[in-house]
């Protein structure tokens, strides 16, 4: 703590003024602490803090190193996790600067993967972190960090998804990734990006029923590519959110529910949760309202509650992602409690707010519920909700979803 604080209170000229470590067992440390660090993220991530804070001392007492850099990172995104956003923003702009300062392109993949992904995603739009993320991928390759370069690649990839970029060339990216992590070797990577693959091709192009297509996913979790591996936490975790996504969409909510309470004790187990800047809770809200719809409403009104008071979090730091997620969990839980005029402006607000942030995924599924509400209260005007909702998915390019509305609601 004393290490953090001492970093988030230094001035950047004081830091910029810090001599670089020329003592050459410090800097063998340094590198040695670095592999460490890795090793536990993998696999012990209770040692994390304490690896960190080494380097932290070691930098302060004998001086900056290319090494530095990446510690500073790491910290972020352990603040990060504490919801310390402050910290976090502060030590990830001192590991920029420092990276920028030392030239320390050995360990640019690892910084952007780190805060690109972190931080940065976390307070600005996703949009911001596509070429920054993909710049990281390209001097991975280049360099010869092979394993970082496809760390960015893929989450540049899963913003690009989130925010709702055309399906059609996010597909394309996808596959060319995809085939270059089975040319070097990434088998971890390659796996990660599996259930992202599968959700994008869904969501395009479903053959006979897109219910039975998706539910199908489900079914072969346990023989394909992306089962649930109950060792593998960030695997497992991304599996559950992109089959989750795909049921929502397509109103499989039983099967969503079910894997959504399956991930919770994932969470607890691993004392982790993959929060994807505020999308998986988003969609844990929207799932716990169309169950209250169906059944045991005094059981999945409160879960949703605590689902849409974590999104409320991230709008205090990350306004263009998530204030209009906010608006359409108001409206959906308004509607469910009975409160239908407050439900309505609140529809309309969501999709104006997801409009102006670019989230055209989130603004089709906003004009979609809207559609449903209207058509629950008799009123014609969901005849209008639903076409901008088709529209909408058209221009994502879901054009299987689009297809699946056409076919499910009246026009």
């Amino acid at each position: 703590i004393k290490a953090k604080l001492r970093f988030e209170v230094i001035t950047t000229d004081d830091f910029l003024a810090i001599e670089e470590m020329e003592e050459s067992k410090k800097l063998a440390a340094m590198k040695l602490l670095i592999l460490i660090a890795y090793y536990a993220y993998l696999s012990k991530q209770e040692y994390i803090p304490i690896v960190l804070t080494q380097m932290l001392q070691l930098t302060l007492q004998h001086g900056i190193c290319n090494e530095s850099c990446t510690a500073l990172a790491d910290c972020s995104y352990l603040l990060l996790q504490s919801m310390d956003i402050d910290g976090s923003k502060r030590l990830a702009e001192l590991a920029l600067l420092l990276l920028e300062k030392l030239q320390a392109k050995k360990y640019l993949p690892r910084v952007y993967a780190v805060i690109y992904a972190g931080i940065f995603s976390w307070c600005y739009h996703l949009k911001l972190s596509d070429k920054l993320l993909w710049q990281g991928y390209q001097e991975g390759m280049l360099i010869g960090d092979i394993e970082f370069a496809f760390v960015n690649a893929f989450s540049s990839l899963q913003n690009r998804f989130l925010y709702g970029a055309q399906l059609t060339l996010l597909e394309k990216d996808i596959e060319l990734c995809r085939k270059r992590m089975i040319e070097y070797g990434q088998a971890s990577q390659f796996a990660i990006c599996s259930p992202l693959q599968r959700a994008v091709s869904k969501l395009i192009c479903c053959t006979g029923d897109p219910l039975s297509e998706t539910d199908t996913i489900i079914h072969e979790k346990e023989t394909s590519d992306i089962s649930l591996t109950r060792t593998n936490f960030l695997l497992d975790a991304t599996t559950y959110i992109h089959f989750c996504i795909v049921e929502y969409i397509f109103g499989i909510y039983d099967s969503a529910a079910d894997k959504i309470q399956e991930r919770w004790i994932m969470e607890k187990e691993y004392s982790r949760t993959s929060k994807y800047y505020g999308s998986t809770d988003f969609y844990d809200c929207l799932i716990c309202v169309a169950m209250a719809r169906k059944s045991e409403k005094e059981k999945w009104v409160p879960l949703a509650k605590s689902a849409r008071s974590k999104v409320k979090e991230f709008v205090k730091f990350g306004e263009s992602n998530c204030a209009h997620k906010c608006f359409l969990l108001q409206a959906e839980i308004l509607d469910v409690e009975g409160n239908v005029e407050d439900a309505s402006s609140c529809y309309d607000a969501a999709i104006d707010a997801a409009e102006k942030s670019g989230f055209v995924n989130e603004q089709a599924i906003a004009s979609e519920r809207a559609g449903d509400f209207y058509l629950r209260h008799g009123d014609t005007r969901s005849f209008h909700y639903y076409n901008k909702a088709r529209d909408l998915y058209h221009q994502w390019g879901a054009l299987a979803k689009a297809d699946h509305l056409y076919k499910s609601t009246p026009s």
